[in-house]
């Protein structure tokens, strides 16, 4: 227990006490205070395999202390001639100041130079703290997996009312005490950053302490730790992700260009890799990005903002049509052996002859210049990518055996993962469920469409004996212990949908998505030509609405005979101009990412 000694005096009848600041505490001297601090808890970072991908570095903070100002106005103007910013925006400052302190702005280590600070310094009041008033978020790779990471911001404040509806969700479950959300809070605008806010964000701490004439702490009195956010830490390999992002950037060009990659273990659902291609640097918007700057990203006809891999919804093409030999198989309406009766073919054009009067546009081939010997049996469809076949497979299904297989298979509901996914539709909700609209389905136009990240997943079925893994990004979250890192949670693999496609039916169709790639084949995807492995894969094309002059390329493939950390699908999705100089760029993507050294 402390022992406090009063020394009181009588004077003039009346008892005084020798007063002294120590009776207030023992430390405590003529001209201190007792201020309290915030302990602002450090953001938590985003890692993969060790490197930071989001980071928190401390800011450089111009304040003032309040009581040292002789001259609000006159030092409004100062200040904000050497800040760049308005002196009503100063004055703002001034009147939120905390505990006697106002800061004014807050700048990256780099952007505040030596001549400014000295005649910042020269001004009475003003102060450059390093790291203690604030911290700046920093995103060290760049444009790297940007739209998987996003980035922070002010609190959405388009209005009072979606600033007050935005502070109301940030701070549910939250105390004062833990640091509540205001309207000048950071926060997690895009992406992970914005998922993942609450486990990021951590809680405050406070520090009660005696200051000195001079601003130093004398004496701590109370201290409560802040409790910094966790650590978010992803399945992604940078090594293949800048693999990935270096191949884009050299095999795409121009802005007529654009794409999507995933990369995922197709028995775990792992994403070691993904890419919406072009991109944007992530430090424009946390620095502060001119509108002239934000115009150009909303300008660029290759729309470099929008997230391809998980808000793109593209119509499959031929990919699907792995899905519609999956459903004829499965539910006995053929084998493999069944062929189709060429004769029905004219000019690479079809017209069925079933389903009562066909009074659609024909169903139409792509012209194969060398195609392989033998009846237009499954295989050879699968090799040539025969759209007659699969239309008439679509058909011979039926409607709705057709369509609730596909709905099994997941083309009507969001895969979950850690960021949001567009929902994939089979067709729109008024459609005219017609003949020519199942026929068309089948070979993967009509109205179906799906994201290349949902997609990928739904192909690993052929890869996982039926099951669609969830596919995830996030390992785990932990928190930072000094030398070590506490695990907070951790990823466990499960299946979203499972034995959506039979044993059976991947055992027939596995050898033909070989033969696909195969490049002693004249099949549609011989181009790719791997080396050291073994590839299954499905190529397609899909029209972009009624334009002619562009279309969806698509790839699809898998590694066969491999196990653990060899075990890789990968899907390129590509807008490209239908030009032929543009064909091969999705082999020249999944190439590199696909094979395995000798």
């Amino acid at each position: 227990m402390n022992r406090f000694d009063v020394v009181a005096r009588r004077e003039g009848g009346e008892w005084r006490i020798e007063w002294s600041p120590s009776l207030i505490f023992p430390e405590m001297q003529w001209g201190d205070t007792v201020r309290v601090a915030k302990l602002a808890a450090k953001r938590g970072e985003i890692l993969a395999g060790g490197d930071v991908l989001a980071a928190t570095v401390g800011a450089v903070s111009v304040y003032a202390v309040v009581s040292k100002i002789e001259d609000a106005e006159l030092f409004a103007v100062r200040i904000a001639a050497l800040l760049d910013i308005s002196p009503d925006k100063v004055a703002a400052a001034l009147e939120k100041a905390y505990d006697d302190v106002a800061v004014i702005k807050q700048f990256y280590s780099d952007e505040l130079t030596d001549s400014v600070k000295e005649q910042l310094l020269g001004i009475p009041g003003v102060g450059i703290d390093y790291g203690n008033y604030g911290r700046n978020r920093e995103y060290p790779f760049g444009s790297l997996l940007a739209h998987l990471i996003g980035y922070v911001g002010s609190v959405p404040n388009e209005n009072d009312e979606e600033l007050k509806a935005a502070l109301a969700a940030l701070n549910e479950g939250r105390a004062e005490a833990d640091g509540l959300y205001t309207e000048d809070s950071i926060v997690g605008r895009l992406g992970l950053e914005k998922q993942y806010e609450k486990e990021l964000r951590g809680r405050d701490g406070e520090l009660v302490y005696i200051c000195t004439a001079d601003g130093a702490n004398r004496k701590t009195i109370y201290r409560r730790a802040a409790e910094d956010g966790e650590d978010v830490v992803l399945t992604i390999d940078i090594a293949l992700q800048q693999r990935l992002e270096e191949v884009m950037s050299l095999v795409l060009f121009g802005d007529t260009t654009a794409g999507a990659v995933v990369v995922l273990n197709p028995k775990t659902g792992a994403v070691q890799a993904m890419c919406s291609y072009p991109s944007y640097d992530l430090n424009q918007f946390t620095r502060g990005i001119s509108l002239a700057e934000y115009n150009a990203l909303l300008g660029n006809p290759a729309k470099p903002l929008i997230n391809r891999t998980t808000q793109g919804r593209y119509p499959p093409g031929s990919t699907m049509k792995v899905f519609t030999a999956a459903a004829a198989l499965d539910l006995n309406v053929l084998d493999a052996s069944y062929a189709f009766d060429e004769s029905q073919i004219k000019d690479d054009y079809w017209t069925p002859e079933d389903y009562g009067d066909w009074i659609w546009t024909r169903i139409k081939r792509t012209h194969i210049n060398y195609p392989i010997s033998g009846p237009l049996n499954m295989r050879k469809a699968f090799i040539h990518s025969d759209n007659i076949y699969f239309a008439n497979c679509a058909l011979m299904t039926g409607w709705d055996s057709f369509m609730g297989y596909m709905q099994a298979v997941g083309f009507t509901e969001a895969i979950p993962f850690d960021i949001g996914v567009a929902a994939p539709q089979l067709y729109n909700e008024d459609a005219d469920k017609t003949y020519k609209l199942l026929a068309d389905s089948g070979y993967g136009q009509g109205e179906i469409l799906v994201t290349p990240l949902q997609l990928a997943a739904m192909f690993s079925a052929l890869a996982n004996g039926g099951d669609i893994m969830t596919p995830y990004v996030v390992k785990g979250l932990y928190r930072d212990q000094g030398i070590l890192s506490k695990e907070v949670f951790g990823r466990i693999a499960g299946a979203w949908r499972t034995d959506v496609v039979s044993d059976e039916a991947i055992g027939t169709l596995t050898p033909m998505l070989e033969d696909v790639v195969d490049d002693d084949i004249n099949g549609t995807g011989r181009s790719l030509k791997v080396k050291g492995c073994t590839v299954a894969a499905k190529t397609g094309t899909a029209e972009i609405g009624d334009d002619k002059s562009r279309e969806i390329s698509w790839f699809a493939g898998y590694r066969v005979g491999v196990s653990g950390k060899d075990e890789r699908l990968v899907l390129v999705m590509l807008e490209i101009p239908a030009e032929e100089a543009y064909l091969q760029l999705k082999f020249d993507i999944a190439r590199a990412l696909l094979e395995m050294e000798p």
